[in-house]
């Protein structure tokens, strides 16, 4: 089997400069979490939040609201089995409100599906889009975890668009 990044497939950019405060909000959930800024580990993955209460948005990509596909992951679960931001985003529905806020107001999103992959699937959907729409996609772990590889086998996505 061939290993393959979650950003194989993402357009080279450079990082986009700091954002300052950012936030993510998932009512449906009880989620309010703070976003913090990441690009690409060492061996070219996504990287993630260093704290179990945070996301992360992926800088080497599109911001949230804009044109494309914004990318934001978080933990399914931290060291000892401690809950993480996304612990329960697997009970998202579609129709559920996302939003984005940060220094210019908020930018809301409705949910429009929900995806399982396995951990070497490809990834051209999740981080790219032709439509000429804005849409933010949530990434998180799912499956086993495998002492192995340090890994979970699968990844959530959700894929929701910017409300009109």
């Amino acid at each position: 089997m061939v290993k393959r990044s979650i950003v194989e497939t993402l357009p080279v950019r450079q990082p986009v400069a700091a954002i300052g405060t950012m936030h993510l909000q998932i009512p449906a959930l009880a989620l309010d979490a703070v976003v913090e800024q990441v690009g690409l580990t060492a061996n070219g993955a996504m990287d993630t939040p260093n704290n179990p209460a945070d996301t992360a948005w992926f800088d080497m990509g599109i911001y949230p609201g804009q044109v494309g596909s914004a990318v934001i992951d978080g933990h399914l679960d931290w060291v000892n089995g401690e809950t993480a931001v996304f612990a329960h985003l697997d009970s998202i529905r579609p129709g559920d409100v996302i939003t984005i806020e940060d220094a210019q107001g908020s930018t809301a999103f409705v949910v429009r599906g929900l995806q399982t992959y396995a951990q070497y699937d490809s990834t051209a959907g999740i981080f790219s889009s032709s439509d000429g729409k804005a849409h933010l996609n949530l990434i998180t772990c799912e499956g086993v975890w495998s002492d192995v590889s340090q890994s979970y086998s699968d990844r959530l996505v959700v894929f929701a668009d910017k409300e009109d």
